[in-house]
């Protein structure tokens, strides 16, 4: 059978009709054969076999792939059996050339981020072996992998409909993921763990938020993007069995990779608009009667690359503003009796708390990055971003306008990086700095808050922060190819992190006003109301306090290809913290005291929570073995199996543990008030004074009355140990025509997460809360203790079917369907009603979905218009319900898990979301205008939550959890109908 040798290839998986990959058939010189390639966290490799006019390898043939964007150019030579490794491939496109004797090859190639791909090229016209399907597609995909893993092209970045321009929300399209798109809140988290345990990785450097929850440096709390969408040139999801090289993750992980500047000058700008004009009316403002609130979103940006020296050096910058003016209603949900006992006793009346208040949020990214390649063997890179924004929120529902704080957020990053190709070898390193600042202002610091529990909290925010991470990092990856058969990588990186953490809580008092019986129905003595706070918290003292820790990450990879079908993935990673549990601390004599008053049981040994300084050793034992397989049965890429196992090590949140340190230096002083001064609950009260209402009553309280505003004591376990998921996953890939379908199955385990207990159970510690008296006359309230016992699991069924757009074929289709069970036991950062977490038992953890769908597709339209769409689909996140059966005080409750109830779809599911695009581009010079029209939540679904979480069927009469339905839903998940205008240039 007779081949050309003109720009063909064999792709990993079908992205063309049957018909087409038939017809040309008779027409290529390249096959794709099921070899094995080699990335790093920021390229991406190619590996195949040069076949010569008889179907043999070709000894000695040379191979070279040459950047089209900058005229760089990679080498490689092929072994005795024409194999070839081309590696440290910067993401983009590359004419790959393969030459033996005087016979000679050519192909456009696309290799995206982190990918392994292969491609095998034939010369002189030799036959294609039999099965193969050849096709013209140009973009390279993985088939033979063991990771579970979804590549985010920039053409489903700039096409897909999304809210606010956010990149982070195309990691829903990979299974197992999930993107919170809050109005207040935005990140993402996958499996059973939580959103800390994720990690994104932008040209190799690390976004690890190590101050708090989140993740991602900045993304706690905050509807600012963590990275600006316009630098992005296209991002991976590794949802599991990721390899060694990746680090700080025990769940998903996101490598993206910016833009460069090329040897033509290309630049965009753009500007998208929404408002309230083009929004519908809410539900739940038409259900409750309310006004429509105001809304604007305003999003603009311009980027420009090119050469500074053709060939040598380049540059790219770019900037995007983003504006939004989001109002947000105060309405409490609070029952008939209790709103009159707060209209009755707080001073205020609800109604002045009460309406739509505007929370306006500002930000703004600036990114500059310089690209030097003065030979074929090397790239220079440098680079520069910010990304700073003001927020003020925390507002809504229960909680009012005055006690809102301004979330203000700057990130920038540093990195300086250094390629070198060599024969058989790439060498990566990376020398960069990420400076965080998160600084939360109250609107109110002057003001005390009142926290009138389910009815309103009002009055300042009781904490002003000023939180800096600052992290140094050195890092180096080697890849040797110079075995047969093997990829073998190994790297180092060296990570100082110096942390400042200026948290003054409670400079005015809260006061915390409850209804409740106290556990004890039959003897009102005990009864608290609104009629006085039930408790008061106060900060009694300012410090700084300063941190610093050294992480050394180690791996060793080795991709090896056993045989021309089955290929291992071998690695290990170790990693190690010089102070990851704030190892230098010493107890002060009276903690250490109280501590050794307490009863040891079989999860506390007080010797164990008291140090020198010296007893908390480095945890020296994070070492994560790795092993995947992917074995291609019929030779062909059709059907390829695939699995792996491994062990996964993240890092423990600097403020998990700063409450130890944080409390001896800022003590909150913690009153508990009474109509009589007798205890509640085992816990000793003060009889209420209304002299106690200011911030000076509270200090004369201190200093006259023993036992009186005394702090908790924290401590930190000396041998606990830092997070870890052990993952499992196996499942098939198998080729349809033009579609790829995969079958995943997967289990994670999740130890070791950190949590706070009571050390002061009564019943010689195995009862309810608590007994204090053996800590009181060593100056503290209450003592709780750290505990690295809070475990998760979850089992899924994972399908994709992919149909990746081509230019050719006009359209693409991707499917992503969940099966899953994600459960936890303890609480969060506080596990206080069961002895620990163990005692509470399994539940779905909050946010555990059993189905969720997400499709997206394009097609191209006649007249240049494109239609695209983002849709989403899930039968309702569980979230936590608390059972007051027992009372309502901590170490009582019984937790639970309930979930919404299914509203779309004829009852189907409980979340559905559908979000379209029209487009179309107007050639004007030489670049084309884009104008957009994009309708959020098309069909208007009322995706519902915030339900009540509270029920006591033992109360008279019973409180009942009331159904999770739009009668009862408090807020949604997604706003209204709402029509988004983009317009842009690019060029």
């Amino acid at each position: 059978m007779g081949i050309s040798n003109k720009n063909r290839r064999v792709l990993t998986r079908g992205i063309s009709a049957t018909a087409m990959a038939a017809a040309t058939l008779f027409a290529s010189g390249a096959a794709m054969l099921p070899t094995m390639a080699s990335a790093q966290v920021s390229t991406a490799s190619v590996r195949g076999q040069v076949i010569d006019a008889d179907g043999k390898g070709a000894a000695g043939a040379q191979v070279t792939a040459r950047s089209t964007a900058t005229n760089q150019t990679w080498r490689a030579a092929a072994d005795a059996n024409g194999g070839y490794t081309l590696t440290g491939l910067r993401p983009g496109e590359y004419e790959v050339t393969a030459t033996a004797g005087t016979e000679t090859t050519s192909q456009l190639v696309v290799v995206a981020v982190g990918q392994s791909a292969s491609l095998d090229l034939t010369v002189g016209g030799a036959a294609v072996p039999e099965g193969r399907i050849i096709v013209t597609g140009n973009r390279l995909t993985e088939t033979r992998t063991s990771e579970v893993a979804t590549n985010v092209s920039v053409t489903q970045i700039q096409r897909l409909p999304q809210t606010d321009r956010n990149f982070l929300s195309f990691v829903a399209l990979a299974p197992g993921v999930k993107y919170n798109d809050s109005e207040t809140d935005k990140g993402f988290t996958s499996g059973a763990s939580t959103a800390s345990q994720v990690n994104v990785f932008v040209d190799g450097i690390s976004l690890k938020n190590q101050l708090r929850e989140g993740g991602i440096a900045g993304q706690q709390n905050s509807r600012g993007n963590p990275f600006g969408q316009l630098a992005v040139q296209e991002f991976r999801v590794l949802t599991q069995n990721y390899k060694a090289e990746y680090e700080q993750a025990g769940a998903a992980i996101v490598t993206a990779i910016t833009k460069s500047g090329t040897n033509e000058f290309h630049g965009e700008i753009f500007g998208q608009y929404t408002d309230k004009g083009l929004s519908e009316k809410a539900y739940l403002d038409k259900r409750d009667n309310r006004p429509k609130p105001a809304f604007e979103r305003k999003q603009y940006g311009v980027s420009l690359g090119g050469p500074i020296i053709k060939d040598r050096l380049f540059f790219f910058g770019a900037y995007e503003g983003n504006d939004q003016n989001r109002a947000f209603n105060v309405k409490s949900n609070g029952s008939a009796g209790a709103i009159q006992q707060f209209n009755q006793y707080s001073g205020r009346r609800l109604s002045d708390f009460e309406g739509a208040f505007v929370s306006p949020f500002r930000g703004d990214f600036y990114f500059g990055k310089l690209t030097l390649t003065p030979d074929d063997r090397q790239t220079f890179d440098l680079s520069f971003s910010r990304r700073q924004e003001t927020d003020i929120q925390g507002f809504q529902g229960n909680i009012a306008y005055e006690n809102a704080e301004n979330k203000r957020n700057k990130v920038d990053t540093y990195l300086f990086k250094w390629a070198y190709n060599g024969n058989n070898f790439t060498n990566e390193f990376n020398a960069s700095y990420l400076n965080y600042n998160f600084n939360p202002v109250s609107l109110h610091p002057e003001l005390p808050s009142y926290e009138y529990v389910g009815v309103m909290l009002f009055g300042g925010k009781d904490s002003t922060r000023n939180e800096t991470q600052q992290s140094y990092t050195l890092r180096d990856d080697f890849t040797f190819t110079g075995f047969d058969g093997h990829a073998i990588k190994f790297g180092a990186r060296v990570e100082v992190t110096d942390i400042q953490f200026d948290n003054n809580a409670y400079i005015q008092p809260r006061y915390i006003y409850r209804i409740d019986a106290a556990g004890t129905p039959l003897d009102p003595s005990d009864d608290t109301d609104f009629s006085f706070p039930a408790e008061a918290r106060l900060g009694l003292g300012s410090g700084k306090i300063q941190a610093s820790n050294t992480q050394i990450g180690l791996y060793l990879q080795d991709d090896w290809n056993v045989t021309d079908r089955l290929q291992l993935n071998l690695g290990v990673r170790w990693d190690y913290e010089t102070n990851g549990f704030n190892n230098h601390y010493r107890t002060p004599a009276a903690a250490a005291a109280a501590l050794r008053a307490l009863p040891s049981t079989f999860y506390f040994n007080p010797e164990n929570y008291i140090t020198d300084g010296n007893d908390r050793k480095p945890f020296a034992g994070a070492f994560a073995p790795r092993l995947g397989f992917s074995w291609d049965i019929k030779g062909d890429r059709s059907t390829v199996i695939f699995g792996g196992a491994g062990r996964y090590y993240d890092r423990n949140n600097f403020n998990n543990t700063v409450d130890e340190l944080s409390r001896t230096i800022n003590p909150i002083g913690v009153f508990r008030f009474s109509r009589n001064g007798q205890p509640r609950s085992g816990l000793p009260t003060i009889m209420w004074n209304p002299a106690y209402a200011t911030r000076e009553g509270l200090l004369a309280l201190v200093a006259s009355a023993q036992g009186a505003g005394l702090p908790e004591l924290f401590a930190v376990k000396n041998d606990a140990k830092p997070p870890v998921n052990d993952q499992f996953s196996l499942g098939v890939r198998q080729r349809f025509g033009v579609f790829e379908a995969s079958v995943t199955g997967s289990y994670q385990r999740g130890r070791h997460g950190y949590t706070n207990l009571f050390a002061t159970r009564q019943n010689n510690g195995l009862g309810n809360c608590c007994n204090t008296a053996p800590v009181i006359p060593f100056g503290y309230a209450n003592v709780l203790i750290g505990y690295d016992g809070l475990d998760t699991r979850y089992k899924a069924l994972y399908f994709t079917l992919d149909k990746n757009y081509t230019k050719s074929s006009g359209w693409g289709l991707n499917i992503a369907y969940t099966l899953s069970k994600a459960e936890q036991n303890g609480g969060d950062l506080f596990s206080l009603d069961g002895l620990t977490p163990d005692g509470y038992g399994w539940r779905p953890k909050a946010g555990d979905e059993r189905h969720r769908v997400v499709i997206s597709g394009m097609v191209d339209l006649p007249l240049g218009f494109r239609f695209s769409t983002l849709t989403t689909l899930s039968s309702g996140a569980a979230y936590q319900v608390t059972d007051g059966s027992r009372g309502s005080d901590s170490g009582a409750a019984l937790l639970t898990a309930a979930y919404p109830e299914k509203n779309c779809i004829k009852g189907l599911f409980a979340f559905c979301e559908v979000n379209v695009s029209l487009a179309k581009d107007i050639k004007i010079a030489s670049g084309k205008v884009e104008a957009a029209v994009d309708i959020l939540n098309l069909f208007n679904n009322k995706n519902f939550k915030d339900f009540d979480t509270y029920m006591n069927p033992a109360s008279n009469p019973p409180d009942e959890l009331k159904p999770a339905n739009a009668a009862n839903a408090a807020n949604t998940l997604t706003l209204p109908r709402r029509i988004q205008f983009r317009l842009g240039y690019r060029f």
